[in-house]
């Protein structure tokens, strides 16, 4: 076995979804020779080789892999959280055992979908804030490199730093 075990470190409340969680978990193992075999495995996953970070959606959860941890954003409940943690090691085990079998992929997706980073901003009607019509027009030009996410001043207010942390963990995939 190459990963031995995922450590749920802490939970709470998702400020996206306020009925579901988010958890930072800690892997028993430093799994970074495997993160370009995951690239080729998990397909909708966004990866930065240079920082060693993985980023995905499986459903409407976002699960970013770095070499000795994993945060999750919108889980269910801990349960789900556990869920979730057996599924990576299943995943990152089956991954390591089939490696040979595997190209692995070194670059960078930059296939980012603007609506993926459209669910993470806040969504205040009207705000123009940052200069953009919608957040959606200000997403679609994040994904595409125009914008940069400090032309959202409301991301860093109080009380948006999940939000924000879960934001530049998708963004700093991509580089």
């Amino acid at each position: 076995m190459f990963l031995n075990r995922i450590e749920i470190l802490s939970t709470a409340p998702c400020v996206i979804v306020p009925e579901r969680i988010r958890f930072r978990a800690r892997l028993s193992d430093n799994i970074q020779e495997i993160l370009p075999h995951l690239n080729a495995v998990l397909k909708n996953a966004v990866y930065n080789h240079e920082g060693k970070v993985l980023s995905f959606q499986k459903n409407d959860i976002l699960i970013t892999i770095y070499p000795t941890e994993v945060t999750v954003a919108k889980a269910m409940d801990e349960g789900d959280a556990r869920g979730i943690v057996a599924w990576l090691l299943s995943i990152v085990n089956d991954t390591f055992g089939n490696k040979a079998n595997i190209t692995p992929i070194y670059e960078k997706r930059t296939r980012l979908a603007p609506l993926v980073v459209y669910n993470w901003l806040p969504k205040r009607s009207s705000c123009r804030q940052c200069g953009e019509q919608t957040c959606l027009a200000f997403a679609a030009k994040l994904v595409l490199g125009e914008r940069q996410l400090q032309s959202c001043p409301v991301i860093w207010e109080d009380g948006n730093e999940d939000l924000l942390e879960s934001l530049k963990d998708l963004l700093g995939a991509l580089g």
